[in-house]
């Protein structure tokens, strides 16, 4: 009998970490159905990137606490009760999702997540006490409930196994290799950015050196008329955005993720945003991400913008990350197969 499988994506990150795993398991013939959630730029990424695909909305987020309490968790529990009671999945996998961990309780469905923010202990005392095990990078205190992969998360999509990069993605905005800095710019209306001062890039964007080419990834296009106006505003999804990364000569971000992205890609990133991770620090101590909060990245980055690239080294320190690290598709392929509950 095929196996059948859910899984939950509430983030762009989250759809890159699972995209590979689908892959892998739709030659194994699993059965999948992938469920998300109705924010932002997902659906439309959805569209393009899982056709063939079993995909469902479910709930939804508007970016107020009620959104976020009601359609983003109340009614996505139901939701996944109906969806898990009718289709009798083998196995879901979520990266921190509290309400298809408590359907996969109440139905005795095992669920396995994989994320990378112990450092929010009340989520994850939630998630441990709800699936069957969840798995975190690098951690050196591991539970019953509680593993660890020995790679980041976006190293499932961003290795050179899987990533290769295309040097004509470039072209349609017209960019020459390690002539333009690559800026992420997140909003504060998701959970993960409750707290942080909204829009923080802006608050310097006039300071940074005009004379570089800017490309702006901007999650709120409401504001886009306030960044410096020789900036480029990219209109998400964008075919290749990996590639515009890997060529730039400096990533900034406000966002936890796009920074790691950057420095996982070789390519010197700077961490703007608040948060304080176990996962940045792994590639801030190789040399590759540095963290300066808010107006503290101003000279830095004017210091950074200067420096030359050098592909041979950049081409390197990803070689070595092959070797010492994870591959992280595998590793999901294992622990779901070990983990799927016969039925």
């Amino acid at each position: 009998m095929q196996k059948k499988i859910l899984i939950d994506i509430k983030h762009p990150a989250q759809l890159n970490l699972f995209k590979g795993l689908t892959i892998a398991l739709k030659k194994l013939n699993w059965d999948i159905t992938i469920c998300y959630l109705k924010r932002g730029k997902i659906p439309k990424i959805i569209e393009r990137e899982f056709q063939g695909f079993n995909t469902i909305p479910v709930g939804s987020s508007e970016g107020t606490k009620w959104s976020i309490f009601w359609q983003g968790n109340v009614k996505r529990t139901t939701t996944f009760l109906h969806l898990i009671r009718k289709n009798r999945y083998n196995i879901c996998v979520a990266a921190s999702s509290a309400p298809l961990a408590l359907a996969c309780k109440l139905t005795q469905t095992p669920v396995i997540q994989f994320y990378d923010d112990p450092e929010r202990k009340r989520i994850t005392q939630i998630n441990a006490l709800l699936s069957t095990q969840l798995y975190f990078p690098f951690i050196e205190h591991e539970s019953k409930k509680i593993s660890h992969f020995n790679c980041l998360k976006e190293w499932s999509y961003l290795s050179p196994t899987y990533f290769k990069p295309n040097i004509e993605s470039l072209d349609a905005y017209d960019l020459q290799p390690n002539n333009y800095i690559f800026i992420r710019e997140v909003s504060n209306k998701s959970f993960n950015y409750y707290g942080q001062e909204d829009a923080i890039i802006l608050g310097f964007a006039e300071k940074i050196n005009p004379q570089i080419k800017v490309i702006l990834s901007l999650e709120d296009k409401s504001i886009k008329d306030k960044y410096p106006k020789n900036w480029t505003v990219l209109e998400e999804p964008v075919n290749d955005i990996h590639s515009l990364i890997y060529y730039s000569k400096l990533v900034i971000s406000s966002g936890d993720s796009m920074a790691r992205e950057g420095a996982m890609l070789g390519v010197p990133s700077i961490y703007c945003g608040i948060r304080e991770m176990s996962a940045n620090n792994v590639l801030i101590e190789k040399g590759k991400l540095s963290h300066f909060a808010g107006h503290l990245a101003i000279n830095p980055i004017n210091q950074m913008v200067d420096l030359k690239g050098n592909e041979l080294e950049q081409r390197s320190f990803r070689e070595k990350l092959v070797q010492d690290w994870d591959d992280m598709i595998q590793f999901m392929v294992e622990k779901v197969n070990h983990f799927s509950k016969k039925r």
